[in-house]
């Protein structure tokens, strides 16, 4: 291979490898954040052949310019998995342990026709081919509460489904077409028809769990700490905790503008709205009591920080309820869209076991 085409890989793997370092400004930005972050262990091995190919080339300038290149490259695209395997906590084990940890059996999906205010949809449902009574995992899928489909998360909703859960993947209408609390209302519906309708489905309408992706991450906590239904585990993937505190101090760089989000969802501003804004804020509804919660967020999320999972946290485990925070050094918002990605492998685990923990076993 000639040096001029290994020096124009090399510019073509810096022009991926550099969004693993710098910050999103905008939603095209924000999706090569995510992908060359999530590719990165792919992106490392590339790196790794590309150097090595220029270092067996003939000396000459060029190569030099397409060995720095590779080193920096090389540089770049280890810094996330790096990160991972060292300041998370059992990643390495985690890794070593998918294969075996994960058996699969067959399922079934059907769509379950709803009605959401006025309007005619469905909710999608994952269901284990067994007639045993199945736990039931609700999904709740993100979008900025503005768009998105019970589709999204159809990788994640199998794979627990496989695992023997009764997986049924939520819809909501949208705004600004509705404001809080529609998409809310919407959701507690749902949970009300598949504990009704549960026996249809082999499903067991006491053992619940709901799952949430970012806007739709934030719709499952406020189901699950307000309401009256015996909820057994909530799941956050980098869902909104204090909608005013968000809306003051919106993140830096803010690829997707988060006040123009929040107002959409809300209806206005925190100076007009303030009411609206605590009560679509689950950390308003943090008691005695509560669910088992898991938290997963990325250190380096740039729709939602992550001092909002902090802050849940603690007053979370002030309140005497079981809660555990997966913070991710190098992960930026909704990396679980990469589902072949260097996270969503490590907190697809973590999931599963919490789960099985909190929600699996009958309780006597």
């Amino acid at each position: 291979m000639g040096v001029v085409v290994l020096l124009g890989l090399s510019v073509a793997l810096t022009l991926l490898s550099i969004w693993i370092v710098v910050p999103p400004w905008n939603r095209p930005s924000l999706i090569a954040a995510v992908i060359s972050i999530e590719c990165s262990p792919y992106l490392l091995l590339l790196n790794a052949g590309a150097l090595v190919a220029i270092l067996r080339a003939p000396r000459s300038g060029l190569r030099k310019a397409a060995a720095v290149l590779a080193v920096a490259n090389l540089s770049l695209s280890a810094l996330p998995p790096f990160l991972l395997f060292t300041q998370t906590k059992d990643a390495a084990a985690t890794f070593s342990s998918l294969a075996a940890a994960q058996s699969r059996g067959a399922l079934r999906e059907t769509d379950i026709p709803v009605v959401l205010g006025q309007r005619r949809t469905a909710m999608h449902a994952y269901l284990p081919d067994s007639l045993r009574p199945a736990p039931i995992v609700a999904a709740v899928y993100g979008g900025a509460w503005r768009n998105g489909s019970p589709s999204n998360d159809a990788m994640l909703d199998r794979a627990l489904a496989a695992r023997g859960y009764a997986v049924f993947a939520f819809d909501y209408r949208h705004s600004p077409a509705v404001r809080f609390p529609s998409a809310l209302e919407d959701v507690k519906a749902q949970l009300r028809f598949i504990e009704r309708k549960a026996s249809e489905y082999h499903a067991d309408p006491n053992r619940i769990a709901i799952v949430g992706h970012s806007s739709g991450a934030e719709l499952a906590l406020l189901a699950a700490y307000g309401s009256d239904r015996a909820v057994r585990a909530v799941v956050s993937y980098s869902g909104p905790i204090d909608l005013a505190q968000a809306y003051r101090f919106p993140p830096h760089p803010d690829p997707i503008d988060v006040r123009a989000i929040l107002r959409d969802y809300i209806g206005g501003a925190p100076s007009g709205s303030a009411e609206r804004y605590r009560l679509a804020s689950p950390i308003a509804y943090v008691r005695k009591g509560l669910p088992p919660t898991l938290l997963i967020y990325g250190a380096r999320d740039h729709v939602v920080k992550i001092e909002a999972a902090t802050a849940l946290r603690d007053a979370l485990e002030s309140a005497g309820t079981k809660v555990t925070l997966i913070r991710l050094p190098w992960a930026e918002h909704a990396f679980e869209n990469i589902p072949f990605g260097l996270h969503a492998p490590v907190v697809l685990y973590a999931v599963e076991r919490f789960l099985d923990s909190a929600v699996k076993a009958k309780r006597s």
